[in-house]
């Protein structure tokens, strides 16, 4: 083998290492984001499932209260889209700017809620206890 020949070996295999660190680069920054966004649904789901399901307690209530009194109780529109766990995110997404966290929305919602269910507290004044479930 001539010089000439161990040099084009050698940028040849130059050229497929870096085409290697490069594609290993890019599939790393990929899974890294799609495992960032894999977690930040997750927590966000768990958050709503929660809220929604805390919703439906006292929807659930208020619907039982009613037939059981044979009156029509009137829905608080607190609970008109229990579904959405009282979502502030859905409510006005333009308010929440676009690089904010996780951590800080999930903060900002439970405050929202925790402030919803003491009106709702309120309106219901008993609440909702665990054995009402």
């Amino acid at each position: 083998m001539d010089l000439e020949e161990m040099n084009d070996i050698t940028q040849t295999s130059n050229k497929i290492q870096n085409i290697s660190r490069k594609t290993g680069l890019r599939e790393g920054i990929t899974a890294g984001r799609d495992s960032n966004f894999q977690k930040s649904f997750d927590r966000g789901f768990e958050e709503g499932f929660k809220n929604g399901f805390l919703l439906g307690k006292y929807k659930g209530t208020l619907s039982a209260k009613s037939k059981q009194t044979s009156t029509e109780e009137k829905l608080h529109p607190l609970l008109e889209h229990a579904s959405r766990g009282s979502c502030d995110i859905c409510k006005n997404s333009e308010s929440i700017p676009n690089k904010e966290d996780i951590d800080t929305l999930i903060d900002t919602q439970k405050k929202s809620f925790k402030n919803t269910v003491q009106i709702l507290n309120l309106e219901f004044k008993e609440g909702i206890s665990d054995d009402q479930i």
